[in-house]
Formats: structure tokens, sequence, C-alpha cells
């Protein structure tokens, strides 16, 4: 039986996904560590979402590690000082180079351990030149050129939005999924970029959000 590999924040669209592969393969969530601000948050709602489903099918979490502090800075609103506020354009959230490390680092991992296909939740409309089918596919043929592997790299929401998935697994614990880029004590702040994408997408599919926000102040 092939051995896969979801990509994995403990945000919503990865969640789902992972949620989704493990009904019918063994899958292993891989959740990479880079020193930024919201990882200790994300990391404790990934643990919350798999008790949750309770499905044996889903592997021990993969922590792998790389300092990206070194790279962005250590004044960086990733890191620290003010996010990206409630209305800031998505541009303002982008990370350059951050799906070439995850990806790069899970297929290094996938390749010592026999695993033949990592998935992302990458969605529909993702504006980064990181996420698009074609940088993909570009990456994946350089990582197995180098590993001498054919590890595949596979996007398969890449036609979905996130109001189509909430409206499809709302079945799902979405309420222990994080998105914040600021989280307190798994709250939503409330007051980011993330938190009014989340918002929104939960309103424009109809769905109750169950989410844990921090009350705006009046």
């Amino acid at each position: 039986m092939s051995k896969i590999a979801v990509l994995t924040s403990g945000g919503l669209d990865s969640s789902i996904l992972l949620a989704d592969l493990s009904k019918t393969s063994r899958t292993h969530p891989i959740y990479v560590r880079s020193g930024l601000r919201w990882e200790n948050e994300e990391l404790k709602a990934l643990h919350n979402f798999i008790d949750s489903i309770g499905n044996s099918q889903i592997s021990d979490i993969v922590v792998l590690s790389l300092d990206a502090q070194s790279i962005y800075g250590h004044t960086h609103w990733s890191v620290k000082g003010a996010v990206p506020n409630y209305d800031a354009p998505d541009q303002d959230v982008y990370l350059p180079g951050r799906n070439i490390i995850l990806i790069g680092l899970a297929t290094v991992w996938a390749s010592l351990n026999n695993v033949d296909t990592i998935f992302l939740g990458s969605l529909k409309g993702n504006p980064f030149t990181d996420a698009t089918d074609e940088f993909i596919k570009n990456y994946t043929d350089v990582l197995n050129s180098g590993l001498k592997n054919e590890i595949a790299i596979k996007a398969p929401y890449r036609e979905k939005n996130k109001v189509e998935l909430i409206q499809e697994f709302q079945h799902l614990p979405l309420d222990k999924t994080m998105t914040c880029i600021q989280p307190i004590n798994m709250i939503h702040c409330n007051s980011c970029n993330k938190c009014k994408e989340r918002r929104q997408a939960f309103e424009d599919a109809g769905i109750q959000d169950t989410t844990k926000y921090k009350r705006k102040a009046i």
C-alpha cells in the first residue's frame, strides 16, 4: 500500500485535506516549525483536530524544523511586532519562498521514509507564485532530480475555494482548526487578515462559524 503525507499547518484547508485523505490511506501529517509567532498554537490545533477525528489511519505528526527567522529577520511581522490588519490585502501576509521551504523539507523527509506522494492544501485563487500548478510541477521535477526519486506532489483542491470546502466538509470539527496569525490561548485574534478571510468564508458558505474569536473592542 502506498504511503502518503500531507503538509498541514493546523489550518482549515490542510486539516480538511488530512481528514479527507485519511479515509482511504495511511496518512502522515507533516508540520514544519520555522520559529514563527503562531506555530505553538497551530500545532496544538492540529493535535486537537486529529484527536477529534479519532482516525487511526492518521500517523503521529512529523515535525520538521528550519529557522526562518534567519531568513525573514527577527523584526519581521511573522516573528514580532504588528501583523497585517483585518483589512490588509493578501499580499501583505505573503512569506517569500514559504512553499519552497515547506515542500523542499517534506520531500527530503519523504525520500528517506519511503513516502511516494505529498499533498498540499493549496486552493483555487491562491495569488502567490509558489502555489501555482506550474511551480509545483517544476519544483517536483527539480526535487526528484536532486534526490533521485519519484515523489509526486499534488494539490487536489486547486479547483476548490474555501467556501466550497466549508460547505462540503462542515461535518468535520472545523472549529478546532487555526487560521489566525496572532492567536492567544487557542483564540483567534479577530483583527488580522487571516481572521477576516476565515470569517468571510463561513459567512459566504452559509455555515455557522463556531470558531473562538477575541471580541472586538466596542
